[in-house]
């Protein structure tokens, strides 16, 4: 009951605290003993292992862990045993394990004897191998990449990042084998040889992933991109129709507003240090200053600053959010999507205006965005921006067909991004933050 309500509620919170991915969960076998071997890269991996299956996983642990207050009952209560890691020590623990096989559960079992350095999977001990003979469970390999960047053993606390957990085809040893080898030191290393290179067949592309992210974090920011002067040209212009509509006086400071953005973007090239955080704030900050600056620049205009805006911002920061666990790629692409989105929306303001034009096309270029790039919780950000736009239509006051044009807007920019802008990017992310499938 109590393994139940965890992972009931461990799924989704590791879905959104790091986009945890499954992939090959019909390879574990649905009843009988089965042994689960993984490499192990952080504090996560049990709890990775264990949440997407029907069964409970049985897991060996390092013997300290159980004398901590409180999290060692816990594992305990979940049916984790302990594991004296030394060496020779570890005989006590494989009984445990055989029992746990000979009634037909599902064992846990790090063979590396430990967490994971930066890097495949090396020698590993032969406990796996043993066990599969003695007993004739299956072992099904596990591969989980990008836990390493999540928890590395030299941090305290995790941190976002997308992790993909696959569980490769059960290895399978003959009756045969397992009659004439069992005591046969050169084919149990054999065996964990077979283990490990099923495992570092994804892992080796994951971890040149990782490394190749943590390079590209560590660049010199970009120059001032294309979409970014866009703010400073609708500044230009706001000036001349605040001008001619006499807005001005009253409306002069907050058209500058956007002075404060590129002074930002002068300390990102001058002064702050390259870094994930530093490079993921640059590529959100349009979004913020659209969020922040909307309401002065529509004022200054003189168009309307739209109904239900709070529905809009709401639904534009929902869709935003998974993109912190998506590539940095993705993310660019989006932010110049929804920049271009929402300043070609606000031209078509001054012409034909309607308080919910730029509503309908952000949220049609994010519905097909996310779809077109099966961007994670696609179809949670869909449902959300249709509720979002069916509720403005029942609730608004301006209804009428020029919202369709509005709504071409958003098919339009997508079709740029995907016509002129992804071969760029594509060619420098290629095969650098995927795992390999």
């Amino acid at each position: 009951m109590l393994l139940g309500f965890l992972k009931s509620i461990g799924r989704p919170l590791f879905r959104v605290l790091f986009s945890a991915e499954y992939h090959g969960i019909d390879n574990v076998p649905e009843n009988g003993a089965v042994i689960i071997a993984g490499n192990h890269p952080s504090y996560l991996d049990p709890a990775l292992v264990m949440l997407p299956l029907k069964r409970p996983v049985k897991f060996m642990a390092w013997d300290a862990l159980f004398k901590i207050p409180l999290f060692g009952p816990l594992i305990r209560a979940l049916g984790a045993f302990p594991v004296d890691i030394r060496k020779g020590k570890g005989e006590a623990a494989y009984r445990q394990a055989v029992r746990v096989l000979e009634r037909g559960d599902v064992l846990g079992i790090f063979p590396e004897g430990g967490r994971s350095e930066w890097g495949v999977m090396g020698e590993l001990r032969n406990g796996v191998a043993r066990l599969a003979l003695e007993t004739g469970a299956p072992i099904v390999p596990v591969t989980i990449g990008g836990a390493y960047r999540a928890w590395p053993k030299w941090k305290l606390l995790p941190k976002p990042a997308r992790i993909i957990v696959r569980y490769h085809q059960p290895i399978h040893l003959s009756a045969e084998d397992r009659r004439t080898r069992s005591e046969d030191r050169e084919y149990h290393q054999e065996v964990m040889q077979l283990v490990a290179s099923k495992i570092n067949r994804s892992l080796i592309p994951a971890l040149r992933g990782d490394e190749t992210l943590e390079r590209w974090y560590r660049r010199p920011p970009s120059h001032v991109r294309t979409f970014e002067w866009a703010p400073l040209i609708a500044m230009i212009i706001a000036f001349r129709v605040s001008s001619e509509r006499g807005t001005l006086n009253s409306h002069w400071t907050g058209i500058l507003l956007p002075l404060l953005y590129y002074l930002y973007l002068i300390c990102d090239l001058a002064v702050i240090k390259p870094s994930r955080v530093a490079k993921w704030l640059r590529n959100s900050a349009p979004v913020w200053l659209i969020v922040i600056w909307h309401y002065p620049l529509t004022e200054a205009l003189v168009v309307p600053s739209g109904e239900k805006n709070y529905w809009l911002i709401a639904a534009v920061l929902a869709a935003f959010f998974p993109f912190f666990y998506e590539d940095y790629f993705s993310l660019q692409k989006f932010v110049r999507g929804l920049v271009a989105t929402y300043y070609l929306s606000l031209a078509l303001m001054l012409f034909r205006p309607n308080p919910l034009g730029i509503m309908c096309s952000t949220l049609v270029f994010i519905t097909i965005f996310v779809f077109w790039y099966q961007v994670i919780y696609r179809w949670w950000i869909a449902i959300t921006m249709s509720l979002v736009i069916t509720l403005a239509l029942l609730f608004g006051e301006a209804t009428d067909k020029l919202l369709l044009l509005y709504a071409l807007f958003g098919v339009a920019v997508n079709t740029y991004l995907q016509s002129f802008i992804s071969l760029a990017y594509d060619i420098r992310r290629a095969g650098n933050v995927e795992l390999e499938r």
